[in-house]
């Protein structure tokens, strides 16, 4: 289907494609344009101008900065995988990326993209949750920080303003106390059920969890009850179980033709227990 009539801008600068989303209420930003395109062509988005940030440059850049790693907004998808300063300081990045649709999608699709999208079965706003991140924006009003618990508030809904474009991602350094697990009907589909998380350990006994689940929910969420049951405990199997079930009943779980309530409820609970242990495991 063809895209419906639009005006399209490629501003050279972030603060020249604040004010022209300021100054359009209708316009959108596209970084890749994985994501928007797609709802363009079946008429579920049709905003009047297109504000093109793919020819804004210092974007794409990768580095280590004190405990941070820092992603510029339109760093692709498979840049982030690839990146060294990513496997050795943020893995969990490095794996939940792998699991983004194919390597036409990963090529082209953005980190920024993705996460200001707010799609609550992507991978990247699931582990930008789990891990603590957060992300810079800038507006016409200038520049702020969002933090993950903050910034994803419903489906394909996040806290950005109008006219805000968001910058940089923002993840601590973290090389141990990992886990991403998803489950999809076929390999490069949208998850059913996606599960990170996130441990602090003393030898057997978690002392801080962070458990993010999503696809099944409408928006990317941490299940704060099954925190709250394996911190201060042991990271049993026992233990994991329980947190899995936890996870399962305190989330508002969605269905539709793909996969009915109970049967993703069934698919959380067991993907939580999984990562937790595969967590617990690289300890």
């Amino acid at each position: 289907m063809k895209l419906p009539p639009l005006r399209y801008a490629a501003p050279a600068t972030v603060p020249q494609a604040c004010r022209l989303l300021a100054d359009d209420p209708d316009a959108k930003a596209m970084a890749g344009g994985q994501s928007l395109m797609p709802l363009m062509a079946i008429r579920l988005a049709a905003p009047s101008t297109i504000v093109d940030l793919g020819r804004i440059p210092r974007l794409r850049r990768i580095e280590l900065i004190d405990d941070q790693v820092r992603i510029g907004a339109l760093t692709t998808h498979e840049q982030v995988i690839r990146s060294r300063v990513v496997r050795e300081n943020a893995p969990l990045l490095a794996d939940a990326g792998r699991h983004i649709a194919h390597a036409a999608i990963r090529t082209r699709g953005t980190i920024g993209g993705s996460i200001a999208h707010g799609d609550g079965a992507a991978e990247w706003p699931l582990a930008l949750l789990a891990a603590g991140g957060r992300v810079t924006v800038t507006g016409v009003r200038g520049e702020r920080t969002i933090a993950a618990d903050a910034l994803f508030v419903g489906p394909f809904s996040t806290a950005l303003d109008a006219d805000e474009v968001l910058t940089h991602v923002w993840v601590p350094r973290r090389t141990s106390g990992w886990g991403f697990g998803e489950f999809a009907r076929r390999s490069g589909d949208y998850g059913l059920a996606n599960v990170a998380v996130v441990l602090d350990m003393d030898g057997d006994v978690c002392r801080s969890a962070r458990i993010a689940v999503g696809a099944a929910v409408g928006t990317v969420q941490r299940s704060e009850p099954a925190e709250a049951l394996v911190v201060g405990s042991p990271l049993d199997r026992a233990n994991a179980k329980a947190a899995g079930a936890a996870a399962a009943e305190s989330l508002a779980v969605i269905g539709d033709i793909h996969g009915s309530r109970p049967y993703r409820r069934h698919l959380v609970a067991a993907l939580v227990e999984r990562t937790l242990q595969e967590a617990g495991s690289r300890s």
